[in-house]
């Protein structure tokens, strides 16, 4: 049995899902978005989603990954979710994830030099995150991905989209295979088009195995991710809770990125022989206004950062704390509380830090 198939996205401009039905289209796969704010959005789905639907076209749906980190693509899965929501009970076939050279381009452009290990990581974040919301899920690659970017031993449990075009028959076992570009009455120019030896669209999807988890993802209820960046290392690979620290002796720490899975955070710094810089509650190493704070060249000797529980949540604090340039760590600060030993801050003016941690706790 095959199916045939097309994908589209806002590039492919105004279809007319009703030729494309008459042409023969079993199924379309529709970009809902890219990136991880509500604005990227594609400004086409809901008119193709209700184009397809309304033709009587099987759909699944793909979000074009812009994700740096695994907290970045829990942030894209949130944001994922709450696009396609008014469809949840109609798209029936998966929700894929789609990383591509472009999101590479992204990462290094900011910072990350990733590999098949994070890029994993953040595909099994994605996906999970969207399977326990109810909806079957897949991942999307090309032969170079297979071979290089994926552990696909880790996606065994998704159906493969696999890309590979101008050959007869694809290089890998998968359920849907984007062949290449044709033209399809309907829409305009050539149009992606696949061929899917299942039904994807019918049964539930398989439920990947624990075993599958990101190694690096959030062991708490509520986790902070984290980041530091030096004059002589730049940004340093993202820390998650207490597992490590975000820094390397020796090196003094210039700028901090903070985020949470749940809630928000505040958080601003204080500069060697200088004052406190202005607090931010982003986590975004490529903004430098709101994203992370530091000015990239100041050294920094203190931290101070208050974490805000969400609705319906047993309160948690920001528990956190740094250490002096090769010395040994302070002790914890909790929130920005005075008191007992804590001086509503991490540190002590005038002595640089090399080290940062931090967890979200009770």
């Amino acid at each position: 049995m095959s199916l045939k198939g097309i994908d589209v996205s806002a590039h492919n401009g105004i279809i007319d899902w009703k030729a494309v039905k008459d042409a023969g289209i079993q199924f379309a796969i529709i970009r809902a978005g890219y990136g991880n704010d509500i604005s990227q959005k594609d400004q086409y789905f809901d008119r193709n989603i209700q184009g397809a639907l309304n033709a009587g076209i099987a759909v699944g749906v793909y979000w074009f990954s812009y994700a740096t980190s695994v907290l970045d693509s829990q942030k894209e899965a949130e944001t994922c979710k709450t696009v396609i929501a008014p469809y949840k009970d109609k798209i029936t076939w998966p929700v894929f994830f789609d990383f591509e050279y472009d999101s590479v381009r992204w990462c290094r452009q900011n910072g990350v030099n990733p590999g098949a290990q994070l890029v994993t990581d953040m595909a099994l974040t994605f996906l999970q995150n969207l399977q326990s919301a109810g909806y079957k899920v897949g991942n999307y690659a090309n032969l170079d991905y297979c071979r290089n970017w994926f552990q696909m031993e880790r996606l065994s449990n998704y159906p493969l989209w696999f890309a590979q075009y101008d050959v007869d028959s694809p290089a890998v076992d998968c359920p849907i295979w984007q062949f290449g570009g044709t033209s399809v009455p309907g829409c305009s120019g050539s149009i992606d088009t696949n061929i899917a030896y299942a039904d994807l669209g019918s049964g539930t999807a398989p439920v990947a195995t624990q075993t599958a988890a990101p190694t690096v993802s959030p062991i708490r209820d509520i986790s902070a991710a984290y980041r530091a960046f030096t004059k002589e290392d730049g940004w340093l690979s993202e820390v998650w809770d207490d597992n490590d620290y975000a820094g390397v002796p020796g090196h003094k720490i210039v700028n901090i990125a903070i985020g949470v899975t749940k809630g928000t955070v505040k958080y601003r710094v204080h500069v060697c022989g200088g004052d406190w810089l202005p607090y931010v509650t982003g986590y975004d190493i490529s903004d430098s206004n709101n994203g992370y704070a530091g000015d990239g060249v100041h050294e920094i000797d203190a931290i101070e950062v208050y974490y805000t529980t969400p609705d319906g949540v047993t309160t948690h604090y920001a528990k956190y704390r740094v250490a002096p340039n090769l010395q040994s760590y302070y002790g914890w600060q909790i929130d920005d509380q005075a008191g007992d030993g804590m001086d509503g801050y991490a540190g002590q003016f005038g002595n640089t830090i090399d080290r940062f941690q931090i967890v979200i706790s009770k």
